[in-house]
């Protein structure tokens, strides 16, 4: 998915055709994919390792709670659906990438940013490090805070989680006095989280871009600049 980032990136500054940025990003991650993968196989001495590091990922096997998606749905589905859904939840991640790199070709570093909110939200199995890289990048775009609409209700949603994860887990798993649907609501609430940041710093993004195309200004109430409103 990053992929397509860096082929932006490369475009900008080499000033050449997409075909040829993409060739000379595609190309060495292909080599190095592979060089990496031959020296575990020499390393381990069989290709058993990929079925542990790439099937266990894309499989779903483990459905462990944690703090994504898959788990709790896939513990419900019947055996006769797994294989299906698992190919429609792990395509869908990728789904996001194409009309997000065209959207926002302009804007390479925060097509980085944004694809790795989403790898964050529909992971296997994502853990709360995830979410340290988007947020780690976030302030290179301080400058569109003043756009977002719901940076409170995002925030406060994420407070949420943080406090009532660890309770409803504890209830649940130590306790007793609760069940699974305590602990999937609370990862219910740090991924709607998660959506709602990501979708309002893109927003906030592209009403910017629109500003500073058509020339408005955003007017001054006592002495402050006011707050921008969709009408």
């Amino acid at each position: 998915m990053l992929i397509a980032p860096l082929i932006l990136i490369d475009y900008q500054i080499m000033k050449c055709s997409y075909v040829k940025s993409a060739i000379r990003v595609i190309l060495p991650f292909i080599v190095v994919f592979a060089f990496l993968n031959f020296t575990s196989y020499y390393i381990s001495g069989s290709w058993d390792y990929v079925q542990s590091v790439y099937g266990f990922i894309l499989a779903v096997t483990d459905l462990t709670p944690n703090v994504g998606l898959f788990w709790y749905f896939f513990m419900e589905m019947f055996d006769h659906f797994y294989s299906f859904f698992v190919w429609v939840f792990q395509i869908n991640v990728f789904l996001y990438t194409m009309p997000l790199a065209i959207r926002l070709r302009k804007h390479p570093g925060f097509l980085f940013y944004t694809l790795c909110s989403v790898m964050s939200i529909f992971k296997s199995y994502p853990t709360v490090g995830d979410l340290a890289l988007p947020l780690a990048l976030l302030p290179l775009w301080s400058h569109t805070f003043k756009y977002m609409r719901y940076s409170f209700l995002a925030g406060s949603m994420f407070l949420v989680a943080v406090v009532i994860g660890p309770i409803f887990w504890h209830m649940w798993i130590y306790a007793g006095n609760a069940n699974a649907n305590f602990f999937f609501a609370s990862t219910v609430v740090y991924s709607l989280a998660q959506i709602l940041l990501v979708n309002d710093t893109v927003f906030a993004l592209l009403r910017r871009d629109y500003d500073l195309r058509e020339g408005l200004d955003i007017p001054e109430v006592d002495g402050r600049p006011g707050l921008v409103k969709m009408t």
